[in-house]
C-alpha cells in the first residue's frame, strides 16, 4: 500500500516527510517545487498583445531608399538622367612619387577593363570612384595594396551601385579577377572601398518590394557614380513616389 504522506507530498499537499527522502534531497525537492510553481504562474498570467506597428507606405520606403543612393533627399530631388561625360576625370598633381605611380597604374588598368564594357558611361564612373577614394581616404587606394587589387575593388563597387555586377551583368566575379590577376574575389576588396565611399551615412535602407524591375543596388551615396539609364529608373521611382506622397495616383 502507497502511504499517504508520499500521496500528499506527491500532490503538492505537505512538504516531503524525513522518513521518505534524505535532509537535502527535501530541501530540493522543496525548491524545485517553489520555482515550477513560479514557472507556471508566470506561464498562465493574462499577457496583453502589444499594438501592431502599422507598415510604412510605400512612398516613404521607396524615397528613403533612393536617398541612400544619392546621398540624401536634396539629391533625389536634384537628380537628373544626363549621361556620364570625360570632363573633370583628370589625375590630381601628386608631389610623392610613388603615390603618383600607384595613382596612374590603377587607373590605367580601369581604363583597360572599361574599354571591354560596352556602356561608355561605366569607364566615367570607374574613373570618378577613383578620384574621389583618393580625396576621401588615399590609403584605400595607395600601396601596399596593389594596382590590381584597388581596381578589381573599384570595378566591381561600381558596377555593383549599378545593378552591372554578377551575371546578367557586365562581368562576373570570377571573370574579373582571372582579368586582372588578383588572388581573392573582387568583392572582398571593395567592402573597404565601398566604406570609405559611404562614410558615416546609413545607407542601408530596403528596397521598395513593389519595384521588382529595379535591381538591388549597392548604395554609395553618389549620383554621379550612376549611369544615365540607372538614374532615368530612378527618376521614374521618385516622381512616382513623390505623386503617391502628395495624394496623386501613382499610376
Amino acid at each position: 500500500m502507497i502511504d499517504t504522506e508520499y500521496i500528499d507530498y506527491m500532490e503538492g499537499l505537505a512538504t516531503p516527510p524525513e522518513h521518505l527522502v534524505c535532509s537535502e534531497c527535501a530541501q530540493l525537492l522543496t525548491r524545485t517545487n517553489a520555482i515550477l510553481e513560479r514557472l507556471e504562474a508566470e506561464l498562465t498570467r493574462p499577457r496583453w498583445a502589444e499594438p501592431d506597428t502599422p507598415p510604412r507606405p510605400d512612398h516613404e520606403v521607396a524615397l528613403d531608399w533612393l536617398a541612400a543612393l544619392c546621398g540624401g533627399h536634396e539629391a533625389v530631388t536634384a537628380l537628373d538622367a544626363a549621361p556620364l561625360v570625360e570632363d573633370g576625370l583628370d589625375l590630381p598633381v601628386v608631389e610623392d612619387a610613388a603615390g603618383r605611380t600607384q595613382l596612374e597604374a590603377v587607373a590605367a588598368l580601369l581604363d583597360e577593363v572599361a574599354a571591354d564594357f560596352p556602356v561608355e558611361e561605366v569607364g566615367f564612373a570607374l574613373r570618378r570612384a577613383l578620384l574621389r577614394l583618393w580625396e576621401i581616404d588615399p590609403l584605400v587606394v595607395d600601396r601596399p595594396t596593389q594596382p590590381a587589387q584597388v581596381a578589381a575593388g573599384i570595378v566591381w563597387t561600381v558596377l555593383g551601385a549599378n545593378g552591372l555586377a554578377g551575371p546578367g551583368g557586365l562581368v562576373t566575379a570570377t571573370e574579373l579577377q582571372d582579368r586582372l590577376g588578383v588572388k581573392k574575389m573582387p568583392s572582398a576588396y571593395g567592402k573597404q572601398l565601398a566604406a570609405a565611399l559611404r562614410g558615416f551615412w546609413p545607407w542601408q535602407t530596403q528596397r521598395p518590394w513593389g519595384m521588382r524591375d529595379l535591381p538591388d543596388l549597392e548604395p554609395l551615396g553618389y549620383p554621379d557614380l550612376l549611369v544615365s539609364s540607372v538614374r532615368r529608373r530612378l527618376i521614374r521611382l521618385r516622381d512616382q513616389a513623390c505623386l503617391a506622397r502628395d495624394g496623386g495616383s501613382p499610376r
